[in-house]
């Protein structure tokens, strides 16, 4: 046995109505099937990432808030805070570490990091069958290609959102996902069922868009997003394309039928709280979108402006008309890798109207392209258009209201960025043997996504679902901070550490979490079997039943005294290893 008593946790399970607000629901389908400051609206900040490029394209570095001018309405904004994102040079340099013993884990990349977060976004519903079957190599030929420090995620849409892949500096994963090889779904061939599924829909286009903001709201700094499609359906103005109401089965109208050409729709009024509500969640989570045609060299006109005007009103840029998708991704990932984020205070109320930003460099500089966000809905935090937008999902509500006040929440979603602010290790092991789980098991369980069911007002209480086997895990932790220590050696006060933990299906559904908190046992640097002072180290110990379809494991540490969080996920099954005994 090891010896492990450097923290005395105290282990208290979450109240069962709090279990499901540890994950993000994907949307349903509307066809016939020292981290950067977290922004939020309640302070009146708006962020504005600022790329700044010369002539040849390369980014323009060395500016400060001086040489900035921001205006909203025309009315000039004073600067609140400055901030500078050097794509080219590392953000995150991880420390050499020794071979680790099976089945153990550290929040430290094999790589280091830098650069925002990419979003790799491959819309299957809005792209043709032939395109898909092309692009599928394409997108495979840059992920091999890709530079190896920047940090992506792929998502897919087919009959709905799935996540196929977090954050990781590991491209390899990546690829696996593509191919079919990972732990996860994987990207199909060709996916021929859009047309049932919400193409050239308006109101599923925005539907996913502000779940993905969602998903990053919470997870601080920008996020570019790379939206590979045919086909850009959602609006910022009036626009050629509108909703599948338009014609039968979801297409847009024949331009050629009655001789008139193509009809302009202002969709701004049927489209109007889901329009607002993207926007001002793409803000808030700072996305930026980059659409990318896979159309290839072929196109419109109309379709190029369209999409120039999504990626200008979200502080991105758009790339067509090119065969070669992998080259118009990479152009996409290097535009947007050097930034400068100005925040402003704007004096309005925010009253759901959109707000139009313009920012210059001070002077004369002619020969300097400037990218940023042009457009924002200024929606309030307490609009009623939130609560309705999610009238029918409980557990999305819960998740997104719990987001708003802890950012724990945020850093334990399935898929989302390492963090490394506080380092530890974790060791995962199987309790005993898998096991039929009892009544009290699955009550227990009934209120987390996987298991949830909604029951109407005044109805009987719902019976616990079917029983499944269950398989007890043990993490073991390690925490290692200098600080925590300094804290702990000051008689009178003591850190208190919090320590989470969740399971995960392969779709990212959450099957049951924990959440404990602790205090170290008492002064002074803890100690081994042996007597030998460990050091800065914390030592804890928690245990989760978890469903035997668990495809992921992810954990986190807070120093509950400054928010300082790290995290880390493990991919299901473990290594083989000797099995602990079954506690009593």
């Amino acid at each position: 046995m090891r010896s492990r008593t450097a923290i005395t946790v105290a282990l208290v399970l979450l109240a069962a109505s709090a279990l499901p607000i540890l994950s993000q629901t994907a949307p349903a389908s509307s066809g016939t099937a020292e981290q950067e400051p977290n922004l939020r609206l309640e302070v009146r900040r708006i962020p504005v990432d600022v790329v700044v490029l010369d002539k040849q394209g390369n980014p323009v570095k060395g500016l400060t808030a001086a040489d900035f001018e921001v205006k909203e309405g025309g009315e000039v904004q004073a600067i609140k805070s400055f901030d500078v994102t050097d794509g080219s040079a590392a953000s995150y340099t991880p420390p050499k570490l020794p071979t680790l013993p099976a089945n153990t884990f550290v929040n430290i990349p094999d790589t280091p990091e830098r650069g925002p977060l990419y979003i790799l976004y491959f819309d299957m519903t809005n792209t043709t069958p032939d395109e898909q079957m092309s692009s599928h190599k394409e997108l495979l030929g840059f992920v091999e290609n890709a530079q190896p420090d920047t940090r992506m995620m792929l998502i897919l849409n087919t009959d709905r959102i799935h996540i196929l892949q977090g954050f990781t500096t590991d491209h390899d994963l990546i690829e696996q996902a593509i191919l079919g090889k990972g732990p996860g779904p994987h990207v199909p061939q060709v996916f021929t069922s859009g047309n049932n599924y919400g193409r050239w829909d308006a109101r599923a286009a925005l539907g996913n868009l502000n779940w993905i903001a969602e998903y990053m709201s919470g997870i601080p700094g920008r996020k570019n997003l790379i939206w590979l499609s045919s086909e850009f359906p959602i609006p910022v103005s009036p626009s050629l394309v509108g909703s599948n109401a338009m014609a039968s089965g979801g297409a847009p109208a024949n331009p050629s039928a009655g001789g008139g050409g193509p009809q302009m729709l202002d969709l701004s009024g049927l489209l109007a709280d889901a329009m607002k509500t993207t926007y001002a969640n793409m803000m808030k989570s700072q996305i930026a979108l980059y659409p990318v045609d896979l159309g290839g060299s072929t196109g419109n006109l109309v379709k190029f402006d369209q999409m120039d005007m999504i990626a200008q009103s979200t502080g991105g840029r758009a790339y067509y008309s090119n065969n070669h998708i992998s080259e118009l991704i990479d152009k996409a990932v290097v535009h947007g890798e050097s930034y400068y984020t100005l925040t402003y205070a704007p004096q309005k109320d925010f009253d759901g109207d959109a707000r139009h930003i313009q920012v210059k460099l001070v002077g004369n500089h002619p020969d300097l392209q400037v990218t940023y966000r042009t457009l924002y809905y200024a929606v309030a935090d307490d609009d009623k258009a939130l609560d309705t937008l999610h009238k029918k999902d409980v557990i999305q509500e819960r998740f997104l209201k719990a987001k708003a006040e802890d950012t724990l929440y945020a850093n334990m979603e399935h898929g989302a960025p390492m963090v490394h602010d506080l380092l530890f290790s974790a060791h995962l092991t199987t309790v005993g043997k898998l096991h039929m789980a009892s009544d009290a098991e699955m009550a227990a369980l009934q209120d987390s996504p996987a298991f949830f069911r909604t029951r109407k007002p005044n109805s009987k209480p719902l019976r616990p679902p079917p029983a499944v086997h269950l398989q007890k895990y043990s993490i073991e932790y390690a925490v290692i901070d200098p600080e925590l220590r300094r804290i702990e050696s000051v008689p009178g006060t003591a850190p208190t550490i919090e320590f989470a933990v969740s399971a995960f299906t392969n779709e990212g559904a959450t099957l049951n979490c924990v959440l404990n908190q602790g205090s170290p046992a008492g002064a002074g640097a803890a100690a081994d079997a042996n007597g030998k002072k460990q050091g800065p180290v914390f030592r804890a110990e928690q245990e989760l039943e978890v469903p035997e379809n668990a495809t992921y494991i992810r954990v986190a540490v807070r120093d509950m005294t400054t928010n300082r969080t790290g995290t880390l996920e493990a991919t299901l099954p473990l290594k083989p290893e000797k099995q602990m005994a079954q506690k009593n």
